[in-house]
């Protein structure tokens, strides 16, 4: 059988997306679905494929593989499972200043989407906030919303400027909180 061993999650808690291990399959990514194995993952590429036992996969599910994490953003029969690259581990509070948290310590990909907003603030040298792209895995019972505060594994703070909850999980416009 091809692959690496990883271990498999299914969130049954947004505050605990990884707490139980479900399943540890054997576990194999190409950027491509023939599963050539000839190229990388490119830059700011943020899905492969896996090749893995497909008999109980479901959508938000997600896979570590070593020190890479993955959640599965398309599992459809009689094809490879997609999934999105996680870069980060993130938690998601309230509408900014209130303390309810709503998701803890879940893989997510944040992209680059642009260099920042075109308008400036007024205050003079002030730079431009970046504007990133989120993926974050449909999780139980939660719905994100604009002005969402979230803070990722390297202390780094963003405000959701808007939101698209979709079959794949959720795809977030955001962007850096400058303080």
């Amino acid at each position: 059988m091809l692959g690496v061993q990883g271990a498999q999650y299914r969130p049954v808690d947004a505050l605990a997306s990884m707490e139980n291990t479900y399943a540890t399959p054997l576990l194999a990514f190409d950027v491509e679905a023939r599963f050539g194995f000839a190229k990388p993952l490119g830059w700011g590429v943020p899905t492969e494929y896996v090749l893995m036992d497909t008999s109980d996969v479901s959508v938000g599910d997600i896979l570590v593989c070593g020190d890479s994490r993955y959640f599965i953003a398309c599992a459809e029969a009689m094809r490879p499972p997609l999934c999105v690259v996680c870069n980060h581990v993130v938690s998601v509070w309230g509408v900014t200043g209130t303390s309810t948290q709503i998701v803890a310590d879940c893989p997510a990909a944040i992209l680059l989407k642009s260099r920042g907003e075109s308008a400036n603030s007024g205050m003079p040298g002030s730079t431009k906030p970046g504007q990133f792209t989120m993926y974050l895995p449909s999780l139980p019972r939660v719905a994100l919303l604009p002005y969402m505060s979230v803070m990722t594994d390297l202390g780094v703070s963003y405000t959701i400027n808007s939101v698209e909850a979709s079959r794949f999980g959720f795809r977030c416009a955001i962007s850096m909180q400058q303080v």
